[in-house]
C-alpha cells in the first residue's frame, strides 16, 4: 500500500505551480498534481546518475524540469526524516 510522504511542489515554466502528494510504493515514488486541472502525475525512481521517469499512466512527456524538482523535494525529506 502506498505511503503518504508529503506534498510536492514545482514551478512550471507558464507560471503556475503544479502541486500535490507524493507516496511511495517499494522503491518507486508517485507524484499528483492536484493544483492545478493540468493532469500531470507521474512515477520516480532514483538511479546512481539521478531521478528518472519511471512510468505510470500520462499519456504525454513529463518535463525532466519536474522529475528532477520531485526527486530533489524526495531527498530532502529522506534527508531531513534521517536527521531526526
Amino acid at each position: 500500500m502506498p505511503t503518504h510522504l508529503f506534498n510536492a511542489y514545482i514551478d512550471a515554466p507558464d507560471g503556475t505551480t503544479l502541486a500535490g502528494p507524493v507516496t511511495m510504493d517499494k522503491d518507486e515514488y508517485l507524484f499528483v498534481n492536484k493544483n492545478t486541472v493540468d493532469d500531470i502525475y507521474f512515477n520516480l525512481k532514483k538511479a546512481d546518475d539521478g531521478w528518472y521517469y519511471s512510468g505510470g499512466p500520462v499519456t504525454h512527456d513529463v518535463p525532466k524540469q519536474f522529475i528532477d524538482e520531485v526527486g530533489r523535494q524526495i531527498d530532502e525529506y529522506h534527508a531531513h526524516k534521517d536527521n531526526h
